[in-house]
């Protein structure tokens, strides 16, 4: 590594042997030539611009090997300044660009970095997926809730890996993450590097989804987008990490309402099958539901339920529910009983099966028929897609299925003390839906179980 100190004196006095006048200095500070993605290269493109609008005649670098490792960039490039009848010099090597051979002699030397920053990268790949076999991440960056040395690798901290275990029960419970946020801003620790720290050093809702969504406290490590079993000591365990995708994935389907004040958003819908949202309404600007196509599009009157009416409701129904799973647990039946045909887990899975073995058709098919790349790609996504779908189903059929014995005793027990965002996490566990007739005097409620057929 040369400071750009010494890059700086090397192009000043190079230009000023050559009688030429620097009127400005553009830096790529730690940005390789090598990467398309590069910030260095829209740096060169603004210079280049420069260029063409008569500003500048003359590029200074200092050197070519530090600027021209992507053979793409580096020849569009060249062949932009090339045209306008400009020179891209290089303050350490003395290449006369405007004869053939001096062109000649600059591409060989651009081809010759661009070789060596594909040898180097050939070598960083192998080294990770070395590491990766070995169950090690591809470097010794810093993981909140973990101390690193070389001779043990990666072992849990006394203090940050207690508050990430509870960070991780505390989101499966219900509490949203922006609570936690609150929470992990108001103790000691703080984010590590790497996970996109805010300049004020403070937890965000992004640096904390990096950190628990990375895995590493679970016990894998990433590499190429998938996740790998590691060596390192796990903080939680398999369960809790299913218990937290699920409810990860599940949430993603509820940020509008994560954040709501209202005990039962995301759950109620209108017996005419519309969505009916919170509100402060009526004269009294009390809480209440009200059916969206109702008021927007008029398709009945009324459409106004109270708050209060829900909540009474669904804690008749969680009673009600935990007492005849009280009863079946007393029985010797730990299961709630199965009141549809069908298996779902099942089902599932041979849906998994049949989805992969379209996947390992399709790279048949490619190998040996040479399918067309565009139809290739379409495929390969659909089924991507559909193989995740079917994956994040069958996790939520594993959490949910001991939802009931986990969840409706708490609920019942702690109803008073816990906070909206907790009752609410819970409750979405083990109701899929609230229907209201609304009808005066008294609406009709129905709710309807995860478990029900």
């Amino acid at each position: 590594m040369t400071s750009p100190e010494v890059q700086r004196h090397a192009i000043e006095s190079f230009a000023a042997a050559q009688g030429i006048t620097i009127v400005d200095t553009v830096e790529g500070l730690d940005e390789s030539g090598s990467r398309a993605k590069s910030a260095w290269w829209p740096r060169l493109d603004q210079a280049i611009a420069r260029m063409e609008s008569g500003e500048i005649d003359t590029i200074v670098v200092w050197k070519f090997s530090r600027t021209a490792r992507n053979r793409l960039k580096w020849a569009i490039a060249l062949d932009r300044v090339d045209t306008l009848g400009g020179v891209i010099l290089s303050a350490t090597e003395p290449i006369e660009s405007s004869t053939a051979s001096g062109k000649f002699a600059r591409g060989m030397l651009g081809e010759m970095n661009a070789y060596q920053a594909d040898l180097i990268g050939e070598t960083w790949r192998e080294t990770h997926a070395r590491r990766v076999r070995a169950g090690m991440p591809a470097n010794g960056k810093p993981r909140f809730g973990y101390t690193y040395t070389r001779e043990t690798g990666f072992t849990p901290d006394a203090i940050t890996a207690p508050v990430l275990q509870e960070a991780f029960r505390r989101y499966i419970a219900g509490e949203s993450v922006y609570s936690l946020v609150a929470w992990m801003n108001e103790g000691p620790t703080r984010p590590v590097s790497g996970y996109g720290q805010k300049s004020d050093g403070l937890w965000s809702d992004r640096t904390l989804r990096r950190v628990m969504d990375s895995g590493f406290a679970a016990g894998y490590i990433s590499s190429r987008g998938e996740l790998h079993p590691g060596v390192h000591e796990p903080l939680i365990g398999p369960d809790e990490w299913e218990a937290y995708l699920e409810a990860r994935g599940r949430r993603r389907q509820y940020r509008r309402t994560e954040r709501s004040e209202y005990l039962l958003s995301g759950l109620v819908w209108c017996a005419c099958g519309s969505k009916m949202h919170a509100g402060q309404f009526g004269h009294a600007r009390k809480p209440k539901f009200r059916c969206k196509d109702a008021h927007e599009k008029r398709t009945h009157e009324g459409g106004y339920v109270s708050e209060s009416v829900l909540e009474d409701a669904v804690r008749v129904w969680l009673a009600e529910r935990e007492e005849r799973l009280r009863a079946e647990v007393e029985q010797g039946i730990r299961e709630l009983p199965k009141r549809i045909t069908t298996d779902p887990r099942a089902e599932l899975e041979q849906r998994l099966r049949r989805i992969e073995g379209k996947q390992d058709q399709l790279a048949e098919q490619r190998l040996e028929a040479g399918i067309p790349q565009a139809t290739y790609e379409r495929l390969r996504d659909r089924y991507v897609a559909e193989h995740t779908a079917i994956v994040n189903d069958l996790r939520a059929l594993r959490v949910r299925e001991g939802a009931p014995i986990r969840v409706l005793p708490i609920l019942l027990e702690r109803w008073a003390d816990l906070e909206v965002p907790e009752k609410r996490e819970m409750l979405r566990a083990v109701i899929e839906r609230v229907t209201v007739t609304p009808q005066r005097p008294i609406s009709r409620v129905e709710i309807r179980g995860r478990d029900d057929g």
